[in-house]
């Protein structure tokens, strides 16, 4: 699989607190996808991404899916990536108690496993996983955030969560509790056929809408092999993110399946 992951200051901050990671797993066999999205005082949230993606890819990495069945390594591998979150909260949880200028801090976390045609994916937090072909865009991770508790319970429509005010609030973060439970979700690619996975921090999702974000990875050019230019992809969704006012942090890691 083809993978290119960017993060992006942005034009407010004087910090990148995103962290993100991409790499092959089991031989080249399957594809790991991983952005975090850091939260906490001066260094704290770049702390605590960086430390979260480390944690859990280590512990992915350390891992190998062995079984031999589909249901099995499924489960397997539902395992291990839920393994990988709690161990990841563990440490960013011990260090912000162990160390004065890292109290409070926290990160999302959002991964994508793709593995024998199956995406597999974990999230905490509001950080995004969407698929995208060119017949359908859909968002396959659940925002953990203040806006989507009130669009869940119809307090509030889509059209007024775009512009909530309060659209930074996370109910649910790596780190700040001794325990936390991920979101876990499984798709099988060929139902979709071809297309993109998008992997992003909300200083994306928050300027760019989806629809706008497929345009890009479809008009994105080609390379020699015929493959899609990811690399243009990702600086034209991070541009698009700066052109809109840039406020936050901007990552984006891109997949063509």
């Amino acid at each position: 699989m083809k993978f290119f992951g960017k993060s992006d200051i942005g034009m407010q901050r004087k910090i990148n607190q995103d962290s993100f990671k991409c790499l092959s797993l089991w031989g080249g066999e399957a594809s790991l996808l991983v952005v975090c999205d850091g939260m906490g005082g001066h260094k704290a949230g770049e702390i605590a991404s960086s430390r979260a993606v480390s944690a859990f890819c280590d512990k992915m990495v350390a891992s190998p899916c062995i079984s031999e069945t589909p249901a099995e390594q499924a489960y397997e591998i539902r395992h291990t990536m839920i393994s990988a979150a709690k161990a990841a909260n563990r440490i960013i949880y011990r260090m912000s108690n162990d160390f004065d200028e890292l109290s409070g801090m926290g990160t999302t976390l959002v991964a994508g496993l793709i593995y024998q045609d199956q995406l597999f994916c974990v999230n905490i937090g509001d950080s995004r996983l969407y698929i995208m072909t060119e017949l359908e865009t859909r968002q396959i991770t659940h925002d953990h955030s203040f806006v989507q508790y009130l669009l869940d319970y119809g307090k509030i429509t889509p059209e007024e969560a775009r512009i909530y005010p309060r659209k930074d609030v996370i109910t649910q973060a790596v780190g700040i509790n001794p325990n936390t439970e991920a979101d876990f979700f499984c798709v099988r690619l060929n139902d979709w056929g071809s297309g993109y996975l998008l992997l992003c921090s909300d200083g994306l999702s928050n300027y760019v809408d989806s629809a706008a974000m497929t345009k890009v990875l479809y008009s994105a050019p080609k390379c020699e092999d015929g493959s899609t230019d990811l690399e243009f992809a990702a600086d034209k969704l991070i541009s698009l993110a700066n052109a809109a006012g840039g406020a936050d942090n901007i990552t984006a890691v891109v997949a063509q399946f």
